[in-house]
């Protein structure tokens, strides 16, 4: 009989020799009494369990101390365990933790908050959530009923939920075949490449290319042989573009900057509304506050997360007004949206981001790092490419620079190293040969240098392993 999944991981558990007595202990339980279904195991073949954290510092549950580079996938932008939030935190709860989806004056605040630093001149509205798929789903929701049209364009590569409305948009394979046999709500999508320049799926080559990643998606429309649109017929069937300005999950991959001034001008074109999901490009990842910024490029609804709540659940959309106008009492309800202590702890954030002028130290640090990347680059023949920006990172290896082969079995190993070594970032990618770092965004040049002091040295043992030296 074949083993299933969770047996197989505990088997893992068993024969590994530098898994820590408790980390162990906490593997086999969780193993025993959790679903397996978290990506924790797609990390490291032994991920371990963290108590606790402060900074860009987490422990595990055996004392062993790493620089946190995961930073619960872009949440925790502040660093961990500010007692700034804390003491907010134990003040609402006392005050008001939570009533309904009805205003207060925590949310009211945040709210016009929100208005004031997303992009755009025009009046603006918003609507509060808990997740970023939450907001991902209500969003699309919003376009589709603003626009009376059903048709959404994603890209491959993308993530923007896992859940039965948002994974429809995530173009990720091995999610979707946990929804078999009812496949997820996938009606009237459809996918395009991202512009993956260093694989160009159209063949290309960036400076020559005429953005076919976009003039792909222009043909379409001006055609009359799909069902997103017949202009012959004055037929328009698609309600929005949702994009990431970076796409993330798949790698930390960043398109060139005219990109998304193509998409708008396309948006403009065809009539269509622009999404831009930066919950985890924003936030000040990238060096600006959001990294729409990078290209000037404003779109019709911007969705927001992680990073806005400092550990605690908070997302919202951002989007003109007009697109809520046709919105009733009751139209978009959720029990714990925009509760009192989840918009204090937010609203502290984002005093925070100004006291500690948060965004321009990312964007300080962001210039040391590209000079560190560049060098460890250069330094070592398994790096294929990178992205970088501010302290969003992503780096792709592979096997020979000419033949582009993906490094697998050898980015595999790195992610494991610097585990050992107390580094956590994330492994990734199109091939799985992409490895993202997800720091604190108070990240210093200091602990730039204790990172790729871990990365050179497990990289050129993992080059001597594989004969790339």
């Amino acid at each position: 009989m074949q083993k299933k999944p969770y047996e197989l991981l505990r088997e893992s558990v068993d024969n590994c020799t530098t898994v820590t007595p408790k980390n162990k202990e906490a593997l086999y339980d969780f193993l025993e009494h959790e679903h397996p279904g978290c990506c924790l195991f797609t990390k490291w073949d032994n991920p371990p369990i963290i108590e606790r954290g402060k900074g860009s510092r987490i422990w595990d549950v055996d004392g062993k101390e790493y620089i946190d580079c995961i930073t619960g996938m872009s949440s925790m932008n502040i660093g961990h365990g500010d007692e700034r939030v804390a003491d907010v935190m134990s003040e609402q709860y006392k005050k008001l933790s939570h009533w309904f989806d009805f205003p207060t004056p925590e949310r009211l605040k945040l709210v016009n908050k929100l208005i004031e630093i997303t992009p755009g001149k025009f009046e603006k509205k918003v609507l509060l959530g808990l997740s970023g798929a939450d907001s991902i789903d209500q969003a699309i929701r919003a376009a589709r009923y603003h626009t009376k049209r059903p048709f959404i364009i994603s890209f491959y590569g993308g993530y923007h939920g896992a859940n039965m409305g948002t994974l429809a948009l995530t173009g990720k394979g091995g999610m979707h075949r946990w929804h078999n046999p009812v496949p997820a709500h996938d009606t009237c999508i459809h996918h395009f490449p991202y512009p993956y320049c260093y694989r160009c799926t159209y063949g290309k080559e960036y400076g020559t290319c005429e953005m076919q990643c976009v003039k792909a998606i222009d043909m379409l429309l001006s055609s009359c042989e799909t069902a997103m649109a017949n202009p012959l017929s004055n037929v328009n069937n698609l309600a929005a573009v949702i994009v990431e300005p970076y796409q993330s999950s798949s790698g930390y991959i960043m398109p060139p900057k005219e990109f998304l001034v193509e998409l708008r001008k396309l948006a403009d074109k065809h009539g269509f509304l622009l999404i831009f999901d930066e919950i985890q490009t924003g936030m000040g990842r990238t060096g600006k506050m959001w990294a729409c910024e990078h290209s000037e490029v404003v779109p019709d609804i911007m969705v927001l997360g992680k990073a806005l709540g400092g550990g605690v659940p908070m997302s919202a959309l951002v989007a003109r007004s007009e697109i809520f106008d046709d919105f009733a009492p009751g139209a978009a309800s959720n029990t714990y949206a925009g509760y009192a202590l989840g918009c204090a702890v937010a609203n502290k954030v984002l005093e925070i981001y100004e006291i500690d002028r948060l965004v321009e130290n990312c964007a300080k640090t962001g210039e040391y790092l590209a000079k560190v990347v560049k060098e460890y680059s250069e330094k070592h023949p398994i790096v294929g490419t990178y992205s970088q920006q501010g302290v969003y990172l992503g780096i792709e290896y592979v096997m020979d620079r000419e033949t582009k082969e993906p490094a697998v079995a050898a980015t595999h190993d790195i992610c494991n190293l610097m585990r050992e070594s107390g580094l956590l970032a994330q492994l990734n990618g199109y091939y799985g040969n992409r490895i993202s770092f997800l720091p604190p965004i108070t990240l210093t040049p200091l602990e730039v240098d204790e990172i790729f002091a871990i990365m050179d040295k497990v990289t050129s043992e993992v080059e001597k392993k594989y004969n790339l030296v």
